[in-house]
């Protein structure tokens, strides 16, 4: 049967349906299976922008499905945006943030909706929500699903989201780069990066650990009453940031520095300053106080510096121990001199007490020095012998071998490497007296009582002893002057003539002319005697 004019037309007419149709459908199958967003939002904003960027990495700009490697900048992501001048055809690397975001079910008053790199900065900078990169003196490090800016200063031109950061180098989802999503991993510290927009996503904790990577510094460790001081510090994930400080181990204040990489102030009263670095987020805290730190603020030099030993004399190799004091000190130094020229300045802030042995024999001087911003001071001068064997070269001698009661006597003596002189004193056989004439070579006495006194020099360091006793000497003091026997206080020939005549026995003497007759203290009176007044009177 034939068909009609009409019937063989409305066959036509649905033959080219179907073909406008099955070219519709096959064209668009494309678009729904290449680059098509997979992702199932789980309400986790943050992974979620990063989820749906990954599903778009290869894309390639050039036709909707983005399965042309064009390079004419139309892609979805603009088509998505809307026209600028009349044409999808401009940059789009913020139109492809925009786009994750909103596939994401994230609004633009989060992540806004523009293709202009500048706007995008700008609406996070007004949020109070930027954050400076590290070339741009920032400390911030990213978390997944911030939006990194990239540029010059202020000045940013190509942006992309954040996948990952380990503390040192981000990585990052980026459309448009050379012409299609793609992925890069750059240096924290890398100048093209000029800072991040943290967005206020929602339904996540933004902050899911406590803040870590904390550390501070001050600029010195002494201050004048009025110096600038500057605190340095650096930490991650916080969104409060605070300085507690000290004064004199009470706390004094608690410096909100959130958002800061340094903090600058002074001080007006005098003391010593303890502070560290303390931060929060929604997870928790953490704070530097096990590092806490100190510096002092002076109004004067340091003062009340002493120092001293343990004693003045050691041997090679023996411990040798300061201790020192002083108030208003933040360095505090031991210079040594040896046989008189400087050879150590040894650093003791902190100490009240160093040791330490020679291994020259010499001289060594020292003092305490100590330092702070106000100026210097120093304490006396003071030194300690350092020796290798016991002391040698002794001598002792008096000036003469008699004298009267209340005469005065000279003891005259010699010494080498010695730290310790004495003159041990007997009187008639008895120990009576252990004189200390250390640092001297003579002294001077006299005596009340008449009688036979012996003596001796003794010496002593480190390495031991030393004496004069085999070279024993004696001394006789008279209470009348021997061989005075007329009692004038002068040797005469009178004095001679009445010993004579006392042994011819032409004269008589007393108690008191014998004794002062006897001049060789034998306890008799005879002719030595007599000679020995004879060489006197000559």
């Amino acid at each position: 049967m034939k068909e009609s004019r009409k019937t063989r037309f409305v066959r036509w007419i649905a033959v080219c349906v179907a073909l406008v149709l099955g070219v519709g459908m096959c064209s668009g199958l494309p678009a729904s299976a290449a680059y098509e967003n997979t992702y199932t939002n789980t309400g986790n904003q943050r992974a979620d922008i990063v989820a749906v960027a990954r599903t778009q990495i290869g894309y390639h700009e050039g036709s909707l499905e983005g399965t042309t490697n064009g390079s004419n900048n139309y892609t979805k992501y603009n088509v998505w945006n809307g026209k600028i001048e009349g044409g999808y055809r401009y940059a789009w690397c913020h139109a492809f943030v925009s786009w994750c975001a909103n596939q994401a079910g994230i609004g633009t008053d989060i992540v806004p909706k523009t293709a202009g790199t500048s706007t995008g900065r700008s609406f996070f900078v007004n949020q109070g929500t930027y954050r400076q990169s590290a070339a741009n003196g920032g400390n911030y490090v990213p978390q997944a699903g911030d939006i990194i800016y990239y540029g010059s200063g202020s000045s940013p031109s190509h942006v992309g989201i954040v996948s990952d950061c380990d503390g040192s180098t981000v990585y990052t989802i980026e459309g448009n780069y050379s012409n299609k999503v793609g992925t890069r991993a750059i240096n924290l510290s890398n100048s093209y990066i000029i800072g991040y927009g943290v967005p206020n996503y929602k339904g996540v904790n933004p902050n899911p650990n406590p803040p870590t990577n904390l550390s501070i510094t001050s600029n010195d460790g002494k201050y004048k009453v009025g110096d600038t001081v500057t605190f340095t510090f650096s930490y991650s994930n916080a969104t409060e940031v605070y300085i507690p400080i000290d004064v004199n181990g009470e706390r004094k204040y608690f410096i909100d520095v959130s958002g800061k990489s340094s903090y600058t102030c002074s001080f007006d009263t005098p003391g010593i300053y303890g502070y560290f670095l303390y931060a929060k987020n929604s997870a928790g805290e953490a704070s530097t106080v096990q590092d806490y730190k100190q510096f002092r603020v002076d109004n004067s030099a340091p003062v009340n510096l002493t120092a001293s030993t343990d004693k003045n004399s050691y041997a090679v190799g023996e411990q040798v121990t300061f201790s020192f004091s002083y108030d208003n000190a933040v360095r505090v130094a031991i210079p040594i001199d040896y046989n008189g020229k400087r050879m150590d300045f040894i650093d003791v802030t902190g100490k009240n007490t160093y040791t330490c042995s020679f291994d020259k024999a010499g001289t060594y001087g020292y003092f305490l020095y100590a330092e702070n911003a106000c100026g210097e001071s120093t304490a006396e001068y003071k030194q300690f012998t350092v020796q290798d064997s016991a002391p040698s070269n002794l001598s002792i001698f008096t000036d003469k071998s008699y004298y009267m009661i209340g005469e005065t006597v000279t003891f005259s003596f010699t010494s080498e490497n010695a730290t310790r002189l004495a003159i041990p004193l007997d009187y008639n056989g008895k120990r009576a007296d252990f004189i200390d004439v250390t640092g001297k070579d003579t002294y001077t006495c006299t005596f009340n009582k008449a009688g036979t006194y012996g003596y001796f020099l003794y010496a002593e360091n480190a390495c031991g002893e030393s004496s004069t006793v085999l070279d024993y000497k004696e001394i006789r003091v008279y209470d009348t002057l021997p061989g005075d026997l007329n009692a004038d206080n002068t040797l005469t020939t009178a004095d001679a003539v009445l010993l004579q005549n006392y042994l011819l026995n032409a004269a008589t003497l007393t108690a008191d002319q014998q004794q002062a007759a006897d001049l060789n203290a034998d306890g008799v009176v005879n002719a030595l005697d007599l000679a020995l007044l004879r060489q006197k009177l000559a």
